[in-house]
């Protein structure tokens, strides 16, 4: 695919995001969409109300004309909007993803509305359909408000909510009333054996008595007292047919808007965390920034007590809103490093987007950030945020904690390990190695680590045996053409590293010295190894970048953004993104 057709794509799928977000069916959010929804509830409000004054001969026939312009207008108007429902379906909903997923949408409660109240219209252009059918499909529309309804959508949750309880008394009602219906077949028989001359008959007759029997088709009382005594007990079910279900719907009800509410209230509270992280933003950015160079800096972490007295949140509220949070995690710390134990719990903010974490990709970029290890060392998802803020490259981060593959005893490993094979019983596993194997030749992937050891502060393998010094590369995880690559990237982050000087807020300079390694580790990148895997699979050059933990990522504030700063005038020397 060319650069040309590449873009091409990019913005196809970028106006079906901007679609997406017009079929988002609220209104009340704060944007321009919103017009979009009105003038859809405008036209469905203009179809119904054209419906209604056809009803009306004296207005059928002297304005005739204006009606079927209306309905002709509205028709239009919907074919265009419903098609491009059905074509963005699979942006709103990646389960519609595909032609039959497209089919599964257009047999949704929503879908199938919208389908017959509006491509039945051409339908009827090849095949006679009566005409009364049509109008009755026009009605239908109606139905669509019940998207924007706030009120309809906590009765449709409520129903949901219960269902299960709602399915197991309907077929407890229904297999009680059955075994009545034969009791009274056999006690009436007997007495009535021209009326009652088979169960289907008591069967009809017991069912017809909880709708009240409108047709008059189960016209057939019992006579004898058993039978009475039967027909009292159909009718108590019959007032327990409505009165059970509508008591779990009235309790669902009730639970889904306490869930709705509190929904609302730990959004509000996410609003004052990260009101407290956008607050610490700007000392953060002058640490990185330069004369050269204007960087953002997201905030590493904040601590749950800064966050309990500025915030008014206790540690319960704290807790559920980050565990609402698609974005933050906790984390437990040590105060002080001479400290055994961990005694002090952190809120750390990640990238997201993703079910595992977070992947961004463009095939034009050529380096790829891997962060496999989000979830399990402080700030290297940090590390990865801010770069991403100021540069484009190719990035897939792993902030869920979940296992990777199982291996032949059973085991399921790290996902540091993996042999980039889907494993369709692990779904976020799976997910995140289908977003590895977007990596093609020719693209080059700097795997984010944490641990580098020797007393290194930065250090980099590529696949080599331990102590190897140098730059060799028989046996490596470096493609030929690349070589000349990895010696460059290692000799500028080992100039960068050698003094590296920070400003901060309080318009002190701090000059810091970081050392630099390669292949002092030693923990073995076997065949698994996901830098040995993503080389053998995918064909790609792969250089992991250790870091050390307590030097820099357990450091101080100016020490541990000097280090992101090495990083990033490494990456401005050598022109990545």
């Amino acid at each position: 695919m060319n650069n040309t057709q590449v873009e091409t794509e990019q913005q196809k799928r970028s106006f079906k995001q901007s679609l997406a977000r017009v079929f988002d069916d609220n209104l009340r959010t704060e944007q321009w969409e919103n017009a979009v929804d009105w003038t859809i509830i405008g036209f469905i409000i203009l179809s119904t109300v054209e419906v209604f004054l056809s009803t009306f001969d004296n207005i059928s026939q002297r304005y005739s004309a204006w009606l079927n312009a209306i309905d002709l207008l509205t028709t239009v108007f919907f074919t265009i909007e419903v098609s491009l429902r059905i074509w963005c379906a699979d942006i709103i909903n990646p389960k519609y993803k595909g032609f039959w997923g497209r089919v599964r949408y257009c047999f949704s409660f929503y879908g199938l509305i919208d389908f017959l109240s509006t491509y039945t219209f051409y339908i009827a252009l090849l095949f006679p359909i009566p005409y009364i059918a049509l109008k009755v499909l026009r009605v239908f529309r109606l139905l669509r408000i019940f998207r924007y309804m706030k009120s309809f959508q906590v009765l449709s949750n409520a129903i949901e909510s219960k269902k299960n309880e709602l399915w197991i008394s309907l077929q407890f009602l229904c297999i009680v009333t059955l075994i009545l219906s034969f009791l009274l077949f056999f006690v009436e028989h007997q007495a009535q054996p021209e009326v009652y001359d088979n169960g289907w008959r008591s069967v009809i007759w017991a069912f017809a008595q909880y709708i009240g029997d409108p047709g008059n088709f189960a016209d057939t009382p019992p006579i004898t007292f058993c039978g009475r005594l039967i027909a009292v007990i159909v009718g108590v079910l019959g007032i327990a047919i409505f009165a059970v279900p509508a008591g779990l719907i009235g309790s669902g009800f009730v639970e889904t808007i306490e869930e709705d509410h509190k929904i609302k209230d730990l959004e509000e509270k996410r609003k004052l965390i990260y009101q407290r992280f956008k607050a610490n933003r700007s000392q953060k950015k002058m640490l990185l920034s330069d004369e050269e160079h204007q960087r953002s800096a997201p905030v590493r972490y904040l601590s749950t007590e800064s966050i309990r007295s500025i915030c008014m949140l206790t540690d319960n509220e704290i807790i559920e809103t980050v565990r609402s949070a698609s974005d933050m995690r906790l984390r437990p710390m040590k105060s002080d490093e001479t400290l055994r134990v961990n005694d002090i719990m952190v809120v750390e903010q990640h990238l997201s987007g993703k079910d595992y974490g977070h992947c961004r990709w463009n095939d034009n970029e050529q380096l790829v950030l891997l962060n496999p290890a989000g979830t399990i060392e402080p700030c290297l998802s940090h590390i990865v945020a801010t770069m991403a803020e100021n540069y484009d490259f190719n990035i897939i981060s792993r902030e869920r904690r979940f296992y990777g593959a199982e291996n032949e005893n059973g085991i399921y490993v790290s996902p540091f390990y993996a042999d980039m094979q889907v494993k369709d019983d692990n779904e976020l596993f799976a997910h995140y190695i289908s977003d590895m194997q977007k990596i093609k030749k020719g693209q080059r992937v700097l795997c984010l680590m944490s641990g580098a050891s020797g007393g290194a502060d930065f250090e980099m393998e590529w696949g080599m045996p331990k102590g190897t010094e140098g730059y060799s590369f028989e046996g490596s995880h470096v493609v030929d053409e690349d070589r000349e690559w990895v010696q460059r990237l290692g000799e500028t982050l080992k100039s960068h590293s050698a003094e590296i000087t920070v400003h901060a807020a309080s318009r002190k300079d701090f000059t810091f010295n970081f050392s630099f390694a390669t292949h002092n580790k030693g923990l073995g990148i076997g065949e698994n190894h996901i830098a040995r895997a993503l080389f053998n699979h995918r064909h790609v050059t792969v250089v992991a970048l250790y870091l050390n933990v307590k030097s820099i990522l357990k450091a101080e504030d100016e020490r541990y953004y000097a280090a992101i700063k090495v990083l990033m005038d490494t990456l401005d020397e050598m022109n990545i993104g």
